[in-house]
């Protein structure tokens, strides 16, 4: 399954919304209701479980999930964005 399709799923279980017509620049932080504390934290829960990382916290900032785009690219790679 493609990446970008397997964290539209992981978004879709966790914030019950439907991300089928979500793009790279698709609000996410400020923009949907369902993504809150902790919605934040059950789905980087879940990111880990899926893609088989660690986040550390300490890397995590807002931006990281203020679009689709830069969440992706923050679990594609944390230490760049």
């Amino acid at each position: 399954m493609e990446y970008n399709q397997q964290l539209k799923n992981v978004l879709s279980e966790i914030l019950n919304i439907d991300t089928s017509n979500f793009m790279h620049s698709t609000k996410l932080l400020g923009e949907l209701s369902e993504l809150d504390s902790m919605s934040i934290v059950l789905l980087l829960i879940e990111i880990e479980k899926r893609f088989s990382l660690e986040i550390d916290i300490a890397d995590l900032e807002a931006k990281h999930f203020e679009t689709f785009g830069n969440l992706a690219s923050f679990i594609k790679n944390p230490l760049t964005v």
